[in-house]
């Protein structure tokens, strides 16, 4: 580990345990992977990351998942996504555990939510730099505590802890990694985000909604079984499979040209390089990390197949202080791939 690594504090997460004799089933119905894979016989034991599926194919969650001894437990982003009548909203563990009730009949599965019974904090080793490949996820227990190495981050580690406890918090996790407490340097949600970007990691609620599909996240080989039978929205998935690449997908940029101060936002709109001002949009923002002093960083969103590929470049503008409109670029970086089961 080094000198020193990154606390994180972050908000209450997404998760939730899925248990009963027949919580495989129920699972293995609702979801893109295949998890009957999973195994809890191990104290060291590998997760799945999957999406969660509605009948119309599309992304009702987007989590990892690890085996448990009376089911399973899936981890994923707060996220926030409308209900049916599009008024109001609901975090992502409640539009999963109503999923899995709606489609458990007399089988024997239930979901619990433990969102505000877990505290969760994240430990990041390393830098900011963009990742070539990212941890498969792995589940270790140890002195009875649970922590998970997850793709969220290049190189890091989750904790989830009894949240009564949590002024203890940061002296249990420097015991449980066998390190000094003041080697744990404190950071902040925009730490975290600006490591799962360099990660390439989608935050369901920021970067995927309930409208995409999960082609459209660019994590096939991650998430995606295509050999493991019926599942809820599997004709979407494997029919566009079938007929080949979607129509927009999400990738990550490396912003160029940036003035000093000057930031995108989410929902910035890119252009083909030598577009006109007013021509049609070929990307969207959705995440963005640091910018340097160089006018550089990284950004995530959607492009449009015509510029998906590693290489392209767009272009945005904003308004800066004292300048006015100014042009930078994104070049969409290479796909971050998962490293291969241990």
């Amino acid at each position: 580990m080094p000198s020193s690594s990154l606390l994180i504090r972050l908000p209450a997460l997404s998760v939730v345990d899925l248990v009963g004799a027949d919580a495989t089933a129920i699972l293995h119905n609702l979801t893109t992977n295949d998890v009957k894979k999973l195994t809890s016989e191990s104290p060291n034991r590998f997760g799945l990351e999957t999406f969660i599926t509605n009948v119309r194919g599309k992304c009702l969650g987007h989590v990892v998942a690890f085996a448990t001894e009376n089911g399973y437990r899936m981890i994923g982003s707060p996220g926030v996504i409308a209900t049916a009548d599009s008024v109001s909203s609901m975090r992502q563990s409640q539009a999963i555990a109503e999923h899995a009730d709606r489609y458990t009949i007399r089988e024997d599965a239930a979901p619990v939510i433990r969102d505000e019974d877990l505290a969760a904090w994240m430990v990041i080793d390393g830098n900011e730099e963009p990742a070539q490949t990212t941890p498969s996820p792995r589940m270790t227990t140890q002195d009875g505590i649970d922590s998970y190495r997850l793709p969220w981050v290049k190189s890091g580690t989750l904790f989830l802890l009894p949240v009564e406890t949590a002024p203890e918090h940061p002296s249990v996790i420097a015991e449980r990694l066998g390190v000094e407490s003041d080697s744990l340097v404190a950071g902040d949600e925009n730490d975290f985000h600006a490591h799962r970007l360099a990660a390439g990691f989608p935050w369901f609620g920021i970067d995927l909604t309930d409208a995409h599909l999960p082609q459209e996240a660019d994590r096939e080989t991650q998430t995606i079984s295509f050999t493991k039978g019926c599942y809820l929205g599997q004709e979407t998935v494997a029919r566009l499979d079938a007929l080949g690449q979607v129509q927009k997908k999400l990738v990550r940029w490396k912003l160029s040209g940036l003035p000093a101060g000057t930031q995108p936002e989410a929902d910035d709109k890119l252009r083909a390089q030598d577009a006109a001002a007013d021509a049609k949009p070929v990307g969207r923002i959705t995440s963005v990390g640091r910018i340097n002093d160089q006018g550089e960083g990284l950004a995530m969103g959607y492009a449009r197949r015509s510029h998906f590929e590693a290489g392209s470049v767009l272009a945005g503008s904003r308004l800066a202080e004292d300048v006015g409109e100014v042009t930078y670029t994104a070049e969409v970086l290479p796909p971050v791939r998962g490293e291969s089961p241990e």
